[in-house]
């Protein structure tokens, strides 16, 4: 039997971060592909189903597109260089719940992938 792809979406403009979170999420185990913003994902509905959506947006585009996101909230990690009590009780608001500090710990990031239902798949490393 085929084994399925587990994809993993990162937003993120700083390339250096790009390719640590590429590199850490191969471990995992999951299919990576960077993308420019939340709107190329409309047309990966399925494959969010199954996947992950590691992104850095400002609180703006997080307001703006606010519907898609909440859409895919339980497979979405967001990703901040400043977490205050401020910020997480705005995200909490906007129904936003996993947050994590910038730069990434791979265990911390392993721990919040491990809290999303990836039926038949183990997450690796």
């Amino acid at each position: 039997m085929k084994e399925k792809v587990r994809w993993a979406f990162i937003i993120e403009k700083d390339e250096f971060v790009r390719l640590s979170l590429k590199k850490i999420l191969n471990k995992y185990g999951f299919k990576v592909e960077e993308i420019d913003n939340i709107l190329q994902l409309e047309k990966r509905k399925k494959d969010i189903k199954e996947g992950v959506i590691v992104a850095d947006l400002e609180i703006g585009e997080i307001e703006q597109q606010l519907p898609l996101l909440k859409k895919w909230n339980e497979r979405l990690i967001l990703m901040s260089p400043s977490i205050t009590d401020e910020v997480v009780q705005r995200l909490k608001e906007l129904g936003i719940e996993k947050l994590i500090k910038k730069p990434v710990e791979p265990n911390i990031l392993k721990k919040i992938i491990k809290e999303i239902s990836f039926p038949g798949f183990e997450i690796k490393g």
